[in-house]
């Protein structure tokens, strides 16, 4: 009996060590340019952006491989998330705050 409870509790336990969250990976960029592939974002999917600080404004900009300005968000402190245009691989994220903001 001890021998079937112990190999029950092993084959629980080893099922349930790889499951891994399904939920997609917060970034919380600061004031700078980033590219596109640096922060790993999946081509043409939806992406959101919101602004978490409780003070400060917060205005990004992204532009394509051309150089043509794609979107331009003014946010607010403690702002709701607002969907991104598709981005992709080339195009340069614009972040202007005193504290950051978080891309899913």
């Amino acid at each position: 009996m001890k021998k079937f409870i112990f190999i029950s509790l092993l084959t629980f336990l080893s099922l349930y060590i790889f499951i891994t969250p399904s939920m997609a990976d917060s970034r919380y960029l600061t004031e700078g340019l980033y590219g596109a592939s640096d922060l790993n974002l999946s081509q043409n999917a939806t992406h959101t952006v919101q602004n978490n600080s409780d003070t400060e404004y917060a205005f990004i900009m992204i532009f394509d491989y051309n150089q043509l300005t794609q979107q331009y968000m003014l946010l607010k402190p403690e702002s709701k998330e607002y969907i991104l245009v598709p981005i992709e691989l080339g195009y340069k994220l614009l972040v202007v705050t005193n504290d950051s903001i978080t891309i899913n």
